[in-house]
């Protein structure tokens, strides 16, 4: 099934895509101002090894080597914390923003939707559709071209916070890029007392948000060296398990951490 409102501009005119990027340059650029104001601002949001979410994201534009970062899903911004950690020279310029994995029975149900999502460098995931579908293509070309993309891996809003295994998603990315890309996970909590889950939708303002940022990693050997030993299923499954691992192994630091900051 395709994506009902593909908006992006893939083989329209020179005009339409240099529109088009003004456009989107526009709406991240604000969508982040808003964002960081309303995560830092309005609530209290922590964050922990800030400084190496900031290299990598400086790293991509200086080095041209791509960037996959992933976390946790527990609320519907949860996107946004990763403008909370950036400075803002990086958050008010767009051309420089991640491109993020979204669901496209949530963010592009209609085309008004589809257009500020699409703006703002969402890309619709179809449910069930595998990893093979249209949408992850085009992430695999962003990465491909040395940029950021962000991917919730659980595939969800996990409202139970429960350990979910990930998506082989996140693992064709990272085994089919043209250059390993560099993969940076973290973990927050707190995004959830910001904007529930469960109805009335009201966003709250003095909430306790905690950000823990992990450690870089670069797969690039260990990948060469599996590619001559694996299947193509066999790495995205090899690779999506350590990531997995790693994202979990942030969730206990990061409950401890948010506890504290709680209790204080």
């Amino acid at each position: 099934m395709p994506v009902k409102y593909w908006m992006f501009p893939e083989g329209k005119s020179p005009l339409k895509v240099k529109l088009w990027n003004w456009s989107s340059n526009v709406v991240c650029g604000l969508a982040g101002v808003i964002a960081k104001v309303y995560l830092e601002r309005l609530n209290k949001c922590t964050v922990y090894n800030r400084e190496t979410m900031i290299d990598a994201v400086d790293d991509v534009r200086k080095s041209g080597r791509s960037l996959i970062t992933y976390s946790n899903h527990n609320s519907c911004i949860d996107d946004p914390t990763t403008l909370a950690m950036m400075k803002w020279r990086q958050v008010v310029n767009g051309k420089r923003l991640r491109w993020v994995l979204v669901a496209d029975e949530i963010c592009f149900t209609s085309k008004p939707l589809a257009v500020f999502f699409s703006l703002g460098k969402a890309i619709p995931v179809i449910r069930g559709e595998g990893i093979r579908q249209k949408p992850m293509d085009f992430a695999l070309k962003k990465i491909n071209q040395g940029g950021w993309v962000h991917v919730f891996p659980e595939g969800k809003i996990n409202m139970e916070k429960s350990y979910v295994r990930l998506k082989w998603g996140i693992g064709r990315l990272l085994t089919e890029a043209k250059q390993c890309p560099v993969v940076l996970p973290y973990y927050h909590m707190g995004m959830d007392d910001a904007l529930p889950t469960k109805s009335p939708y009201i966003p709250r303002i003095k909430q306790k948000i905690t950000i823990l940022v992990g450690t870089p990693i670069d797969f690039s050997e260990e990948l060469e060296h599996l590619k001559h030993k694996m299947t193509s299923t066999e790495l995205r499954k090899h690779f999506t398990d350590i990531l997995q691992e790693k994202l979990y192994a942030l969730r206990k630091e990061a409950e401890e951490l948010h506890h504290r900051n709680t209790d204080s």
